[in-house]
């Protein structure tokens, strides 16, 4: 599952690709293609933003969001180069003068007007610890509306913190010192206002690490350590999967209260 730091990391990718070119074809087979795309061609990518796991491409008045979830891929090509794929796996394809940005297998491709898009976004996420508009404050009441939900399955939500996914989760719920099934009522503020630090710390951890190309496994203390000693006490992490979310949960119940 595609985390917001990575979502920003392909953001990136595709706005420094772009350098001023126009775009001389595109298409998808998504049905969330509302405008036409014919007027699409010969405009220029402005910029590349993310909301949370989103990637919206700003194509003057139009806006194309992505959404890579677990399977989806961007993949960047020379004119010249053939793709790597299968085409019946090609949800998006963008030719500009000298570059060929290719999305694969991804479950959300939406063009629409740029205002819509981003309207639509905005009411239905929380604050993005990646963005310049993070509000730590309103992520803490956010997460304090949710009293009688446990927290890890609080922070899967993304109308609470955006971006966050089961990786981050689990380690900012660690670094946090708090167990996922507390429930959100049985937190003490500080406990809630060190969770929001977390995310905001280790998101941009996360987005460093894949600007600059490393892996993300040594700022991992718990996700995928089943039965390996906590890095803190050395008892054995405990791994189950969190009802209702289903989601790979690690945890240390010697650290995490």
């Amino acid at each position: 599952m595609t985390e917001g730091p990575t979502a920003k990391y392909q953001a990136i990718r595709i706005k420094t690709v772009a350098n001023d070119e126009s775009i001389t074809n595109i298409e998808t087979k998504s049905k969330l293609a509302r405008v036409d795309l014919k007027k699409l061609i010969g405009k220029k990518i402005e910029d590349v933003e993310t909301f949370g796991k989103n990637i919206v491409i700003i194509v003057g008045d139009y806006a194309i969001r992505l959404h890579l979830m677990m399977y989806g891929s961007i993949h960047i090509y020379s004119l010249s180069e053939k793709l790597a794929k299968p085409e019946s796996q090609v949800r998006l394809f963008i030719q500009l003068e000298t570059k060929k940005i290719v999305v694969y297998n991804a479950p959300i491709v939406e063009i629409d007007y740029k205002g819509k898009v981003i309207r639509n976004l905005v009411s239905s996420l929380g604050p993005d610890p990646l963005r310049k508009d993070w509000n730590p404050q309103k992520a803490i009441k956010l997460i304090l509306k949710h009293k009688n939900r446990k927290i890890g399955d609080v922070l899967l939500d993304q109308g609470v913190i955006a971006g966050i996914g089961n990786i981050l989760r689990n380690e900012i719920l660690f670094r946090a010192g708090v167990h996922p099934d507390r429930l959100v009522k049985d937190l003490s503020i500080l406990e809630v206002e060190r969770i929001v630090s977390f995310s905001k710390e280790l998101s941009e951890e996360f987005f460093e690490r894949r600007m600059r190309h490393e892996r993300i496994k040594p700022m991992l203390m718990v996700y995928n350590r089943y039965n390996k000693p906590c890095f803190i006490c050395g008892t054995p992490i405990k791994f189950y999967r969190q009802q209702p979310n289903g989601r790979k949960t690690f945890v240390c119940e010697h650290c995490q209260k």
